[in-house]
């Protein structure tokens, strides 16, 4: 009967996994010497014949106590609404997400992280719990001129200085992070 059980429970979780598709993400990451900031672009695809409703865990990092994110803003760009975060700690809240049978959406997700080492770190690894590599991502990075960037977990694509200001730029397509994205520092 255990083994029923199980067999039942992995049968539904595998089909469930593949219902609902975490697909792109475009973020914009900028650093100074106070905040770290990211405002991200996030793409789900319902892939099943029915509509789908699904509790999606957003995961903040937490490097230091001292690291606090001190707002989180999101917003379901595709029908203009604004869901409600629930479950919201110190490591990632939650939100409910509903989407039509074969059919998309876009959801817009902000927060500022105060910065209080040498490091700032964007959580990636979380898309394996996807179970399937992102299609496309896309990041850049502005650092303000106070600060030096000493490393990165991944070395950018393209380095850009304009009017005095550094961007850094990245570029996946099938994308299955092994690592999360931390930029190393040091304050001029």
């Amino acid at each position: 009967m255990k083994t029923l059980a199980m067999f039942f429970v992995l049968l539904n979780s595998q089909a469930f996994c593949q219902e609902l598709a975490f697909t792109n993400e475009n973020i914009k990451f900028r650093l100074t010497r106070t905040y770290f900031y990211v405002d991200g672009t996030y793409w789900f695809v319902n892939l099943s014949d029915h509509e789908t409703t699904r509790l999606i865990y957003y995961p903040l990092p937490t490097i230091d106590q001292s690291d606090t994110i001190d707002s989180v803003d999101i917003f379901n760009i595709t029908e203009g609404t604004r869901p409600e975060i629930s479950s919201k700690t110190k490591s990632g809240f939650s939100f409910i997400l509903s989407l039509r049978n074969h059919d998309s959406v876009i959801y817009h997700i902000a927060y500022r992280q105060k910065v209080s080492g040498d490091s700032a770190v964007y959580i990636l690894r979380s898309t394996q719990a996807w179970n399937q590599p992102l299609k496309s991502a896309e990041y850049m990075l502005h650092v303000d001129d106070a600060i030096d960037v000493t490393t990165f977990s991944y070395d950018p694509d393209k380095t850009y200085d304009i009017a005095g200001r550094r961007y850094y730029l990245w570029k996946r397509d099938d994308f299955m992070p092994a690592k999360d994205f931390v930029v190393h520092f040091k304050l001029r």
